[in-house]
């Protein structure tokens, strides 16, 4: 039994979704990982990418692996989300079964003009989360594909995530890569599902609850919209740049504030425009939301538009398109976005021409699924 799901990318909203109650549009995107559950006299996780095969594992109260401290951070992700999933189907009343889970990303790396491979920036720890939790449900004889069915894989993807990250981020990657397709997004309070289950509510109570906060609707791109991916050959660490920003929160809580809600009203505005398919607006905002991100890296001491991205994004507005990085910032990638195929292909030979990775991959219409 194999089970897919799509990376993601930022189409905005970065930095203000982690705020309570703010918006962001998130795209699903068709580089895929992959997790794959196979019959076993025990629980065991192979991942050959980090040359990991058949460690061990056994579920009690938790997960415990039976391996070296760098092989459990390697499979933190993985073995956080089973351990949700497994804990959900046991309070579900379900007979568990031994099962060897293996899970590849592979789609997610590319090879630079060096021969050195990198990982692109997909959110591949969040897919492999999304699509951990479906296998596990799958192989247990769950659906995983109706509406209902994706809600719980994501609540459970979320709290894992959230707690394999040392409880940070918004799991608007976990979202995208559960949904598929593009998202308004709004963040679930985290403080309320962290408490519920710290006051010991079982994790199938709490995520058959209505999460406060939590919104994830699709919403439909206008007819001719153009999405490029440029790949700037490093990638950045989302967690550290959390800390950092968070440090400026702390400092320089008025600046902080200002720039987040400026980012927040770019978004709702997008979110506006998109259904309006007005495409002049779509251009506009996102050059809006260029600005106000570089004002954020600067006054943060960040590094968020590094140079490679800077590039990335003036490449595509100097040949009619609108650039910005997406996502964290700091590496990783950029994007494109234009109505005109002719405007498409010349940003992407420039970038091309100018060391940066153009990535042939588009929008995902669709989020977890089997294959």
């Amino acid at each position: 039994m194999k089970i897919t799901a799509p990376g993601k990318l930022m189409l905005s909203g970065e930095w203000s979704v982690l705020e309570d109650g703010v918006p962001c549009l998130v795209m699903a995107i068709d580089r895929k990982v992959f997790a794959e559950m196979k019959e076993s006299e025990e629980i065991c996780f192979t991942a050959k990418g980090f040359g990991i095969e058949k460690v061990k594992a056994t579920f009690g109260d938790a997960l415990k692996l039976e391996a070296a401290p760098e092989q459990k951070e390697k499979l933190l992700f993985v073995t956080k989300a089973v351990e949700a999933a497994l804990k959900y189907l046991r309070d579900s009343g379900k007979k568990l079964k031994m099962f060897e889970l293996e899970t590849n990303s592979e789609d997610a790396i590319i090879t630079l003009s060096d021969g050195k491979k990198a990982k692109v920036g997909f959110g591949s720890s969040a897919a492999i989360v999304a699509a951990t939790v479906a296998a596990v449900f799958a192989y247990h004889g769950e659906e995983i594909e109706s509406k209902k069915a994706k809600e719980k894989i994501f609540k459970l993807g979320c709290i894992a995530h959230f707690l394999a990250q040392g409880k940070i981020g918004s799991s608007f990657d976990v979202a995208a890569s559960t949904y598929g397709g593009v998202l308004v997004y709004q963040k679930p309070d985290m403080k309320w599902v962290t408490g519920e289950l710290g006051k010991g509510a079982s994790i199938k109570k709490v995520v058959d609850s209505a999460w406060p906060l939590f919104l994830g609707e699709p919403i439909a791109l206008p007819k001719n919209f153009l999405l490029s991916i440029g790949f700037v050959g490093y990638s950045a660490s989302t967690k550290e740049l959390i800390l950092k920003l968070n440090d400026f929160k702390k400092e320089r809580k008025e600046e902080y504030d200002k720039i987040i809600s400026g980012i927040k009203g770019i978004t709702v505005n997008l979110i506006k425009a998109i259904k309006e398919s007005n495409e002049k607006e779509i251009i506009s905002l996102l050059k809006k939301n260029r600005v106000l991100l570089k004002e954020l890296s600067d006054k943060s001491n960040n590094n968020l538009e590094t140079k490679e991205l800077a590039l990335l994004a003036d490449l595509a507005d100097q040949n009619g398109a609108a650039g910005k990085f997406s996502g964290a910032g700091g590496g990783d990638c950029g994007i494109a976005i234009s109505f005109d195929k002719k405007i498409k292909k010349k940003v992407e030979a420039a970038w091309k021409a100018k060391s940066l990775y153009p990535i042939g991959a588009g929008i995902s219409m669709e989020g977890v699924s089997s294959e």
